[in-house]
C-alpha cells in the first residue's frame, strides 16, 4: 500500500470513529432508542388488559398478569443496581398485588425512565466491565441486552394472557 493511500485510510478511520463516537456512545444511543420502543410496547401491552383481569393467571403456578410486569421492574432494577453500584429504587417496594392498574402503569413508566437515565449516566468503564450473570460473564452492555431479553420474555407471556382473555394485542412495534 502506498503511503498516501495508507494516510487516506487512516484519516478516514479517524473521521468515521470521531463522527460515530466511542463504542459506549454508540451503545448508549442505540440502547436509548431501543429502550423507548420497549417502554412503548410494554405499556401498550399492559394497558390492554382490563383492570378486573390484572390478577389473571392461566394456571396456579404461573405469574398473574400484573406480576409479569412487576417482576420485570424489581428484577431489572435489582440486577442493575447490584452491578452498577446505584441505589435500587424498588428495593423496599411491597404490596404490588394491591396496586391498581393505573398505579402499576405509572410504576412501569418510572421504571423505564430510571433504567434509561441510569444507563445514560453509566461511565464507559462500567459498560466495559465484566459481570457474572446467569452463570456467564457479560459486559455491562451485554447485561443491558440480557435484561431487555428478560422483559421481552415476560411481555410475550403477557400477550398470551391477553389472548386467553379475548383481547387482541397490538402488533409488534419493532426496533
Amino acid at each position: 500500500m502506498k503511503r498516501s493511500q495508507a494516510l487516506r485510510t487512516l484519516l478516514g478511520t479517524v473521521l468515521v470513529t470521531s463522527a460515530a463516537g466511542t463504542a459506549e456512545d454508540v451503545f448508549q444511543a442505540e440502547f436509548k432508542r431501543a429502550w423507548k420502543r420497549s417502554r412503548d410496547y410494554t405499556l401498550t401491552t399492559f394497558n390492554l388488559m382490563p383492570e378486573e383481569h390484572m390478577g389473571f393467571k392461566p394456571m396456579p403456578e404461573m405469574f398473574a398478569f400484573r406480576t409479569q410486569f412487576t417482576h420485570c421492574i424489581t428484577y431489572t432494577t435489582a440486577q442493575l443496581a447490584g452491578r452498577l453500584g446505584v441505589k435500587d429504587p424498588y428495593a423496599d417496594v411491597q404490596g404490588w398485588a394491591q396496586k391498581s392498574k393505573a398505579e402499576i402503569a405509572a410504576e412501569l413508566d418510572r421504571f423505564y425512565e430510571w433504567v434509561g437515565t441510569t444507563i445514560a449516566k453509566v461511565p464507559a468503564v462500567q459498560l466495559a466491565k465484566q459481570f457474572d450473570f446467569a452463570g456467564e460473564s457479560l459486559t455491562g452492555k451485554q447485561l443491558c441486552y440480557a435484561l431487555e431479553n428478560h422483559i421481552i420474555h415476560h411481555r410475550g407471556q403477557a400477550i398470551v394472557y391477553l389472548r386467553l382473555k379475548g383481547v387482541t394485542p397490538e402488533s409488534y412495534f419493532g426496533w
